[in-house]
């Protein structure tokens, strides 16, 4: 009998348990069949592996929906994923305007999301479509890994195009052509030159040398100090005389300002007689210019004057009737 009960509470258990396990999986999926929200697609131009359906889309960190779909797009190049967002702006198409969608990873699981952020100048190309999408469009741009790797393989291309070799054989040539110059140089006798000007130096700092040199220095120290003494001297004097002259100069202050003025009057007055003398010059040489112009004309009037005297003179002594009768004699009749 105990048996029995025993028995019907571990199949009524087991019973419920069931029941419960179906309701809860009818539950899930029901939940996601009666999900609510929008749909948008976006396309990558690069894999996605690790995104999956279900896999969550973030705003800037804050979940707003589920990936719903992953399939290749109608141009058979670009990743097409549809995305469900059921966030609480549903029904307002611009709230994703000036948004770029971009695949992110999930720490180190290798699981992936859909992350959408505003665009910024540093973003890359979004892919271009040439086909018209189902849904409205969030554009896309590569994701960090890619423009890693992308940066790497710009960075290795920049590493292949380092001419290596031409500049191993620059650098040869320059260690060459230093190697030529070291011995062209002739360091070993630029060695003994200056062993030999080292020589020449402590020979002529001989502590006999040095101390005539020290005496000579002393002299000259000496004979400076006199000159300056006689000097000091010589000027003391010379203000003694200064002193006198100026005094002298006050005593006679007044006849110095009486000459003074009468040599400004005399100055004065020869100024005004040499600005008289300069307007005599100035009008006898107009005087003179003009004579000599007067000279000049008379000049020529002399000249005609007398060679028209010289023409009377020679009329006269050619025909000298003309003189009397004002006509030359007429030509005497020729008899045949």
């Amino acid at each position: 009998m105990a048996s029995a009960r025993v028995n019907f509470s571990v199949g009524l258990f087991m019973t419920a348990g069931l029941g419960l396990a179906t309701l809860a999986i009818i539950w899930l999926g029901m939940t996601s069949f009666l999900r609510k929200g929008e749909l948008y697609v976006t396309y990558f131009d690069e894999s996605v592996q690790g995104l999956n359906v279900d896999s969550p889309v973030k705003y800037r960190g804050v979940p707003v929906g589920r990936v719903q779909a992953i399939r290749i797009a109608p141009d058979y190049h670009l990743i097409e994923v549809v995305i469900q967002v059921d966030d609480d702006h549903a029904g307002d198409e611009k709230r994703f305007a000036g948004s770029v969608a971009a695949i992110s990873n999930v720490g180190i699981t290798g699981a992936m999301f859909v992350e959408i952020d505003k665009r910024t100048p540093l973003d890359g190309p979004t892919p271009a479509l040439d086909f018209t999408p189902e849904h409205p469009v969030i554009a896309s741009k590569p994701s960090d890994i890619r423009k890693l790797f992308r940066e790497i393989n710009d960075i290795a291309a920049q590493i292949k195009a380092i001419d290596f070799r031409g500049i191993s054989d620059q650098a040869k040539n320059a260690f060459s052509s230093l190697d030529n110059a070291v011995a062209q140089a002739r360091i070993g006798d630029i060695s003994a030159d200056i062993r030999t000007l080292l020589a020449s130096i402590n020979a002529a700092a001989s502590p006999q040398r040095l101390q005539s040199m020290a005496r000579n220095v002393d002299g000259s120290i000496e004979a400076s100090r006199r000159l300056m003494d006689k000097a000091a001297e010589e000027l003391t004097r010379m203000d003694a005389v200064l002193a006198q002259f100026q005094a002298m100069l006050d005593a006679n202050r007044p006849h110095v300002d009486t000459t003074m003025g009468a040599l400004a009057g005399a100055a004065l007055k020869t100024d005004a007689f040499m600005t008289q003398s300069q307007a005599t010059m100035l009008q006898m040489q107009a005087t003179i210019r003009d004579l000599e112009d007067r000279l000049s004309a008379t000049a020529e009037n002399l000249e005609q004057t007398s060679g028209n005297l010289n023409s009377l003179i020679t009329s006269v002594k050619d025909q000298p009737a003309q003189l009397l009768f004002g006509e030359p004699k007429a030509p005497r009749a020729t008899e045949e």
